[in-house]
């Protein structure tokens, strides 16, 4: 192995541990709790889950890599579509290669109307999702039982912002995709280092 491949993997794991520190940190802190140490013990291991860092993720883009909000939303849920019909058309028996159902596939896919609601929820220019288009977007990495679980932890410790109105509406107050650059940032260096 390349001496610069294991900096760069020595990197992603540390940074991916600062990153689910800070996580834990703003979560207490919410909370008015003491510290990490005083959360609950399955609310730090949903904290910690790949879960939150893929929403973390999702959230980064959207702010930094220059999407317009709400009209690049449009072709960003329009592509999600295409990407499930690719993999609905690799299913064999029911199930893709990798194990997702058919149904769920479909079941992931955007109606032009929920493409509209996005982006009305949107027009303001952040971001807002009804609870069950992120339970989409998010459908090949988890289940929608899974991602609304996260998202509801995610409320609770106030790193995400949940709306109730005839639907949940989701957005993100910020800290999500600042800690998510942050260790982007801390991997780069690394690197360069």
């Amino acid at each position: 192995m390349d001496a610069k491949d294991l900096t760069c993997l020595a990197a992603m794991r540390a940074a991916r541990a600062q990153f689910f520190n800070a996580v834990e940190v703003q979560a207490a802190k919410n909370a008015g709790l003491d510290g990490p140490a005083s959360l609950d013990r399955e609310h730090r291991k949903v904290l910690r889950s790949e879960g939150v860092a893929q929403i973390a993720e999702f959230f980064y883009v959207l702010r930094f890599a220059g999407i317009p909000i709400p009209d690049g939303l449009r072709g960003f849920l329009e592509r999600h579509n295409e990407d499930m019909d690719r993999l609905l058309c690799s299913c064999r028996n029911g199930y893709t290669v990798g194990g997702l159902s058919e149904q769920r596939l479909r079941r992931a896919k955007f109606s032009e109307a929920q493409i509209r609601y996005v982006m009305h929820e949107s027009a303001g220019g952040d971001p807002r999702f009804d609870q069950q288009s992120l339970q989409r977007v998010f459908t090949e990495i988890m289940s929608f039982e899974t991602c609304r679980s996260i998202l509801v932890i995610l409320a609770e410790f106030g790193l995400l912002r949940r709306w109730e109105f005839n639907q949940v509406v989701v957005g993100s107050p910020g800290f999500l995709e600042d800690a998510y650059k942050t260790h982007l940032e801390e991997i780069v260096r690394a690197i360069d280092a």
